[in-house]
């Protein structure tokens, strides 16, 4: 088969086109024909030696595609059926994941093997993909979909008719968070450092868009009438941001980060955090039940993903515009 895959870390100039041996399913294992698997930064850092995987690797957890093999102790699966994943596999036997919190399982192994032609996947890692949602956007659906519904949420608990701030909107998670508070009942603030973005913003999700500047915090307060917005959603991590937005952020407000797009301390006084009883806390990935719910959401076009293609041989292109924040929405290789 085709794959794309690394042998040391660094840019996008390390990945390598080419032919690997076809996988082979273990007993509970499936493997898909991939027909869209996505690329964001948690692969970016992986390529990057940021995390440390074992090498060489073929990057890809954003996965959607054909079943063709199954092993001999899976169940509810069978060749021919459209499958998408999630960003991990887990025992399903430990009390976490018996209770419905897999992701705090201590055997939690983390997806691999997208960028290429053929994967195989653990059974538990799978979600049917329906007739009408094409493979595009059921590949992104558990990670750029899945990971804002479970931070706005589960963990931030976003409610109907309060204000949600998404940072870093017009990227990959933003673009998709913005339409996931709007279907939640949510007033949506779309925070960006491209003024020319604005335009993109409002069609997907924002109902007011700011371009961050010295004025961040001022213009927060003066749009929610100075009570500030109940969540904020951090996809940038960044202190310029974190700053004014925590200090615009309501009363008893939850600040959920998400992302981190520099390696840069983000620092505070915790006076400000107790005068505001506030939360701040983080989300990273996406339970099953959150995936279910997501492709529900897609489903039902309350969330349409937003997409580039590009051919799974245009890896290293994919990458660099991904690298870049040329792409908007998610790019997604096509083998």
């Amino acid at each position: 088969m085709k794959a794309v895959s690394f042998a040391e870390t660094g840019g996008p100039e390390v990945l390598v086109y080419g032919d690997l041996p076809d996988p082979t399913p273990t007993d509970t294992q499936v493997v898909v024909a991939v027909r869209a698997c996505g690329i964001c930064g948690h692969d970016s850092a992986d390529r990057a030696g940021l995390a440390h995987i074992p090498l060489p690797a073929v990057l890809g957890h954003e996965i959607a595609g054909d079943v063709v093999a199954v092993g001999s102790a899976v169940r509810g699966f069978a060749v021919g059926d459209r499958v998408a994943c999630k960003q991990f596999h887990t025992c399903g036997r430990c009390l976490p994941c018996r209770s419905g919190d897999e992701l705090s399982c201590a055997q939690k192994e983390f997806t691999y093997g997208g960028g290429a032609e053929y994967v195989a996947l653990e059974q538990d890692t799978l979600l049917s993909v329906p007739d009408g949602v094409d493979y595009a956007d059921a590949a992104l659906t558990a990670c750029a979909v899945g990971t804002c519904l479970q931070a706005l949420d589960r963990i931030g608990t976003l409610r109907p008719g309060e204000t949600a701030v998404i940072t870093g909107a017009g990227g990959g998670l933003g673009l998709h968070a913005m339409q996931v508070a709007k279907a939640m009942g949510a007033r949506v603030i779309g925070l960006t450092s491209s003024p020319q973005k604005a335009e993109l913003l409002g069609r997907h999700g924002a109902d007011e868009v700011v371009v961050s500047g010295p004025e961040l915090a001022t213009q927060l307060l003066d749009l929610t009438g100075g009570r500030g917005p109940e969540v904020v959603l951090d996809n940038v991590g960044h202190p310029d941001v974190f700053g004014p937005c925590f200090r615009a952020l309501a009363r008893r407000g939850r600040y959920v980060l998400t992302g981190q797009l520099y390696r840069q301390k983000i620092s505070l006084f915790p006076a400000f955090v107790f005068f505001k009883e506030a939360v701040i806390t983080g989300s990273g990935s996406t339970l099953m039940s959150t995936f279910m719910r997501s492709m529900e959401l897609v489903e039902s076009g309350k969330v349409r993903p937003v997409t580039q293609t590009y051919a799974l041989s245009d890896a290293v292109e994919a990458h660099e515009a991904v690298d870049a924040s040329r792409v908007v929405g998610r790019a997604i290789l096509v083998p």
